[in-house]
């Protein structure tokens, strides 16, 4: 084995190529100089092949150029070898040399066979500019389709703006008339109110005023008749029938009754008619010094029907604590339309709890209405009403004082009534109106007003 790779390195017997040359100088450097530029054309190919592969990594094939590269290299090696053995008659190794060219020349041919239908289904140039032609009139049209939807999105949104502030408008239209239409129905109701509590009032005041004398007038006969009785204690057989027929005993004993009775009617019509009467202020369009206390009172009297109990209904409590308050400057109509407002939803809040089950939060079936006011800062009143029914979920709060949306059944709500009560605290009192409710726990409506609403104002 060593001395196979001795005479493979080895020159041997042979004579240098020179010799078929016979050294002359011209013609061996003639030789010289062809194999080696042809050698160095050759080693600079693949240079600039692996270049071009490098920076176009997409190619599908470029496999085939490390092919070409491999073989170009070869045949630059076995021109190296022509320079050689000019001097070293090496022919093993050259020829070895030319053996490797040859199996890497009719590989890259085999495999180039093999590539030369893909190649040609590549695109030609005119190919390649049609289709870049197209594809550059399909980006114009999708530019001109793009600005044109553009321009129609701008467009439409524009008229979307338009039409919604059309609908705000609208919608605002509609509530401030729904809300004055609220206004002129509590109006009327507080006109129809005074126009009752006025035709009560006259009769009332004629009972009124005949039950003193009527009481006198009594008191003398039944003393006028005991008198009698006492002169004459044999009366005459007819006087005997009647006085048996009648009961006189009975009539003694139970006429004051009847009269005291009837007074306290008369105090109690009187009361409410007071109460309807203050309560019927809703169409004073000034501002005045009113009490709130008489206010709420009031409104309490006017529906003291919905809270006694019932048969299947254990009534409200109503725990009242008040502060010491002055009379404020404020619109008083308006305000007992924010109390009646509140205590119904709390009243219809109590019905509603008096049909469900209980909830598990709960913890207490009696129905509670706790009213409390106080002054803050001397400048402030707040007045705060609770209800320890069926209270609102978060969701619910946060939309409490929205036109139009009501949680009653459809008939049983109109959704106005809280927000003609924020418009009156906000706008007509400069006020706050709050609400804190908790689902199961209750809820309570915070109402801060100022005592003088022209200072304010005026500050």
């Amino acid at each position: 084995m060593q001395e196979m790779w001795k005479t493979f390195f080895s020159s041997g017997s042979f004579i240098p190529h020179g010799h078929c040359y016979l050294w002359q100088t011209k013609l061996v450097w003639l030789h010289v100089a062809s194999d080696s530029i042809i050698a160095l054309a050759y080693f600079s190919i693949p240079i600039t092949l692996i270049y071009f592969i490098s920076k176009r990594e997409d190619l599908p094939f470029n496999w085939i150029f490390a092919m070409f590269g491999a073989f170009i290299v070869a045949c630059g090696i076995t021109h190296i070898f022509e320079v050689w053995t000019l001097w070293h008659p090496t022919y093993w190794l050259s020829g070895t040399m030319k053996a490797i060219t040859a199996i890497i020349s009719f590989a890259t041919a085999i495999l180039l066979v093999d590539l030369i239908p893909q190649a040609l289904a590549l695109p030609s140039p005119a190919q390649l500019e049609l289709a870049n032609s197209l594809l550059q009139a399909e980006i114009v049209e999708r530019q001109s389709a793009e600005t044109a939807l553009k321009k129609a999105k701008d467009e439409l949104e524009i008229r979307v703006e338009e039409r919604t502030e059309q609908l705000k408008q609208q919608t605002l239209q509609i509530e401030n008339f729904l809300l004055e239409l609220q206004r002129e129905k509590m109006s009327s109701l507080g006109q129809l109110v005074a126009g009752v509590a006025h035709e009560i009032n006259n009769p009332l005041n004629f009972i009124y005023g005949n039950l003193a004398p009527a009481s006198d007038h009594a008191n003398n006969l039944l003393e006028l008749a005991d008198i009698y009785e006492q002169q004459y204690p044999n009366p005459l057989p007819r006087v005997k029938e009647k006085l048996q027929s009648v009961d006189l005993d009975f009539i003694i004993e139970d006429l004051p009754k009847i009269l005291s009775s009837m007074k306290t009617g008369a105090d109690r019509i009187r009361d409410i008619v007071k109460s309807l009467r203050n309560f019927a202020r809703l169409d004073e369009a000034e501002m005045k010094l009113a009490d709130i206390h008489e206010g709420i009172d009031s409104t309490l009297m006017m529906l003291q029907n919905r809270m006694n109990p019932k048969p299947d209904y254990p009534g409200i409590e109503i725990i009242k604590k008040y502060g010491d308050l002055l009379k404020v400057e404020c619109y008083p109509g308006q305000l007992n339309q924010v109390f009646i407002n509140i205590f119904n939803n709390a009243i219809d809040a109590f019905e509603e709890d008096n049909e469900d089950p209980p909830l598990p939060a709960r913890k207490t079936n009696s129905k509670i209405l706790r009213i409390s006011t106080r002054v803050l800062d001397g400048k402030w009143v707040e007045i705060r009403i609770f209800d320890n029914g069926l209270g609102m979920t978060e969701a619910v709060v946060e939309q409490i004082f929205n036109p139009f949306f009501t949680t009653k059944p459809v008939g049983k709500g109109t959704g106005l009534g809280l927000s003609v009560c924020y418009q009156i605290i906000t706008e007509r009192h400069k006020g706050e109106l709050l609400c804190i409710s908790t689902l199961g726990q209750g809820t309570e409506f915070i109402i801060k007003i100022p005592i003088s609403v022209t200072r304010l104002t005026q500050k």
